[in-house]
């Protein structure tokens, strides 16, 4: 089988961009011939207000991107076509090329940007679906693109046009999105569900879990959708137990202030994915706070894999992955005093703690392992030629 893999990725590498690069490598491990076709938001310089320009003139869909594809089947053909991120610079342009050379088109929906401007489901700090109903044009009074109501602008003028062609309705074989949790958002926001799989991440073995570990590890971006504020407001009741903040984000500044006045509270920084492992491995349990509709988790995932329980806010899909009582717990989104009541709790049993972090290493063995990631890709992609 012949796969050709397109993404855009990100200017800050993020769980997208690396899925993507261990989907690759699993997938010619297992035989599969490969070829991969990025377009880089570096590349296209969208720092500056040039590269803006460019990249809003061709949000509808970028002839040069469809051009540069079209060169690329040429030299490199495929059996099947899988698409990651697209926004900003693929555009929907790739799916019509695709669509036109006959080539079946898988489609991960990572986030919800097909329905929401900042792809999460989030405003003002708050889980918000208006556009759903309201329509893409919604977004713009209150631009919910990075604060621009002109960037927001031309996102919503491209996803109405793409709608009015529907082009992912013509140009997608199948959907797949990585939980149960995502895929019954995208389904209520109006795709098709007889379209859509459920493919979890897959995630790397680090390894022999290490037995025992001491307080929390919270790994992701200091930002308000991820729940970082939450997080110290609910270490405030903790009473110094120990805290290890690991990323950086736009509330480095802010919340290493507050935490300079809470007892245990450490911050890392930004540091290398085998340091992160082995804090992860250092810690007793994983506190995933965030407040928007993640589609899946690769950090509560990793912690799985590290044999650590997680304490994950509930509903979302982080909570699909954590079994009450049996990999972790759950507390309410939002709700700082239950995030820090469920913390107490796994702190103060440590052995239940540890044995919760075996359960879990064993449902990372038996539903995220690389082995389970990629048969399931491999299945997905016979469907889609099945079904083209």
């Amino acid at each position: 089988m012949r796969v050709g893999i397109f993404h855009n990725p990100y200017v800050w590498r993020g769980g997208e961009d690396a899925v993507v690069a261990l989907e690759a490598e699993l997938l010619r491990k297992a035989g599969v011939e490969v070829q991969l076709f990025l377009l880089d938001n570096r590349d296209a310089q969208l720092g500056t207000l040039a590269g803006r320009l460019r990249a809003g003139l061709r949000a509808r869909g970028s002839p040069e991107a469809s051009r540069r594809v079209a060169e690329f089947l040429a030299a490199h053909p495929i059996d099947v076509a899988h698409v990651h991120n697209f926004f900003p610079l693929l555009t929907p342009a790739v799916h019509e090329r695709l669509h036109a050379q006959g080539i079946p088109v898988v489609q991960t929906l990572h986030n919800y940007r097909l329905f929401c401007a900042n792809g999460a489901f989030l405003r003002e700090g708050r889980p918000c679906e208006d556009c759903v109903a309201a329509g893409p044009w919604n977004a713009v009074r209150h631009a919910c693109y990075r604060g621009s109501r002109v960037q927001t602008a031309v996102w919503a003028e491209a996803t109405a046009h793409q709608r009015r062609k529907r082009t992912f309705e013509r140009c997608v074989t199948l959907f797949t999105t990585p939980s149960a949790f995502a895929r019954s958002k995208l389904v209520a926001a109006g795709l098709d569900p007889a379209r859509i799989v459920v493919k979890p991440n897959p995630i790397a073995d680090p390894g022999e879990p290490r037995s025992g570990g001491h307080g929390a590890v919270y790994v992701g971006r200091l930002s308000e959708e991820k729940g970082a504020r939450l997080l110290l407001e609910a270490w405030r009741e903790l009473a110094g137990l120990p805290l290890t903040i690991v990323g950086s984000g736009p509330l480095e500044a802010e919340l290493r202030a507050l935490g300079s006045r809470i007892p245990g509270v450490r911050f890392t920084g930004q540091i290398p994915p085998e340091a992160v492992r082995e804090e992860l491995r250092a810690a007793l349990f994983l506190v995933a706070p965030s407040i928007c509709y993640e589609s899946f988790s690769l950090v509560v995932a990793e912690a799985m894999a590290a044999g650590k329980a997680a304490i994950a806010a509930h509903p979302t899909a982080m909570a699909e992955l954590v079994e009450p009582g049996r990999t972790g717990l759950h507390f309410p989104s939002g709700d700082a005093p239950a995030l820090a009541r469920a913390s107490r709790e796994l702190a103060a049993n440590p052995a239940r703690t540890e044995a919760m972090g075996r359960e879990a290493r064993a449902r990372y063995e038996d539903e995220l392992s690389p082995e389970r990631g990629v048969a399931r890709l491999l299945a997905l992609y016979q469907r889609a030629l099945g079904a083209a």
